[in-house]
């Protein structure tokens, strides 16, 4: 399995592909992460835990 991995990275086109893929996985990954200005977080949880049901935290 590794070196079907390895030889796909041999091929330009596909190793480009595969590189712009984890790029925007990275991307999303850190974007996710920073807050959002103007959001207040306390009363989003409150929002997520009344409409699950119960308290979380």
């Amino acid at each position: 399995m590794l070196s079907a991995f390895i030889s796909s990275l041999r091929t330009v086109d596909l190793r480009r592909k595969i590189l712009f893929t984890l790029g925007i996985v990275i991307l999303y990954r850190v974007g996710a992460s920073i807050p959002s200005p103007g959001v207040n977080y306390p009363n989003v949880q409150q929002c997520i835990a009344e409409v699950s049901g119960g308290e979380s935290g």
